[in-house]
């Protein structure tokens, strides 16, 4: 009975890290789409295309937040200082892509959208990154 009790318990553990390196993972990932069609959305000049990556940034935008909440509520989570920036961080590069760089973008402007993707929207995007790999996010596929 101990055994069985043992190996549920080692088992249960396995289970909640493999959960949260696949949260972390997914965080990874829908960070790297959002940043991906924002630039792809940066370079275009068709409107038809442009609408439809910023749907793909919308969605990848959408994981990523959906991803976050699980990991903050998270009672296992070690590192609260982390998740933290990663919020933090995430919270000041949507404001910026929503009201500067869209906008831009829909204006004709993709030379000013292009500045502020390449400029302090790419190193905000060098935190987030190294913060989910702080999370264990290195060990993504």
């Amino acid at each position: 009975m101990k055994k069985l009790l043992l190996s549920w318990i080692l088992f249960s553990i396995f289970i909640m890290q493999l959960a949260q390196a696949e949260t972390i993972c997914d965080s990874k990932f829908a960070l790297a789409d959002a940043r991906f069609n924002l630039m792809m959305m940066v370079m275009s000049t068709e409107k038809a295309e442009q609408d439809q990556l910023k749907v793909e940034i919308d969605n990848a935008s959408i994981e990523l937040e959906r991803v976050i909440e699980i990991m903050l509520n998270d009672e296992n989570k070690t590192d609260d200082e982390q998740f933290t920036i990663l919020l933090e961080t995430w919270v000041e590069f949507k404001n910026t892509r929503e009201t500067e760089i869209v906008p831009a973008i829909y204006a004709g402007n993709n030379m000013k959208a292009i500045e502020i993707a390449t400029g302090v929207q790419a190193e905000r995007m060098a935190v987030m990154n190294d913060t989910v790999q702080a999370l264990n996010g290195d060990n993504c596929n």
